[in-house]
This record gives C-alpha cells, structure tokens and sequence, in this order.
C-alpha cells in the first residue's frame, strides 16, 4: 500500500477509503481534547483522568493518524483499535451511550472507527500473507539417507 500522496490505482482506493475515514473522525474530535470542549472535560472527569488523560489520549491519536497517512499505516490503525476499543469499554461500563444529549452519536462514530481499523488490519495481513505466502513453501525433495 502507498502512502498519500502517491500515484494510486483502484486498487489502491480499497485500502485508503478505511483510513480517510478513521482521519477525519479521530481528526475532528482532536481540537475538543487539546482546546478542553465542556463535553471532552466531562468525559474524563467521568473517568478521573482530567486533563492529563485527555491530552495523553489526544497526543496518542494525533500520532495514530500521523502514521494512517504514511506508509507505516498499519501500525496507526493498531494504535486507533487499540484506544477506540477502550473508549467504547467504557461507553458499556461508565459513560453510557448518550453523551451530553448527543444521541448516541460519538459511540455510533467509534463503532464506525473501530470497523474500518479492523478492515484495514484485515487488509493488511491479508495482502501480506499473500506475498509472503511463496516463503513459507517448502521445495519438495527426495528424503536421501546421507551416508557417513
């Protein structure tokens, strides 16, 4: 897979479509964390992790999506399941599902995150198992006894 930015086919557009969309989610909700929105304060106030916990998470997040538009993609993608699947642990546990009268939109959008990482992931050990696939064969020879 490339990185944006470069040259790509079809192809290509089956892998980037997942990673646009975990960007532009996980990206929009950046400026709330870092500039302290009432709603990201009481969410980890919720949690007793306010501030230092939603700046730790803010900073993970903006290195997840650094990496989901270079090449090392896969490694944005498993940091981004990684928090997203905490986040909703917690909607199920502590914060519930409607968030400040939201309707359920932030836990709707990190079901949405968490299935295009999951595709992503997919895509990738897919992709690579197939080129990697001629390395595990074995050539098939004869068994001779060697002879001392």
């Amino acid at each position: 897979m490339k990185a944006l930015g470069q040259t790509l086919t079809k192809k290509d557009l089956i892998h980037l479509i997942p990673r646009l969309i975990v960007v532009i989610i996980i990206g929009q909700t950046l400026p709330f964390k870092y500039l302290g929105a009432e709603e990201s304060i009481w969410i980890f106030t919720q949690m007793g992790w306010e501030p230092w916990g939603r700046y730790m998470i803010a900073i993970i997040e903006t290195a997840a999506i650094i990496l989901l538009i270079s090449s090392w993609y896969i490694i944005g993608a498993i940091i981004t399941l990684s928090i997203i699947s905490a986040a909703n642990f917690l909607h199920f546990t502590r914060l519930g599902f409607n968030i400040n009268g939201d309707g359920g939109l932030l836990f709707g959008l990190s079901i949405a995150v968490i299935i295009c990482s999951l595709v992503i992931v997919i895509r990738w050990n897919r992709v690579n198992i197939k080129n990697y696939k001629k390395h595990l064969e074995f050539s098939k020879t004869s068994n001779k006894k060697i002879e001392t």
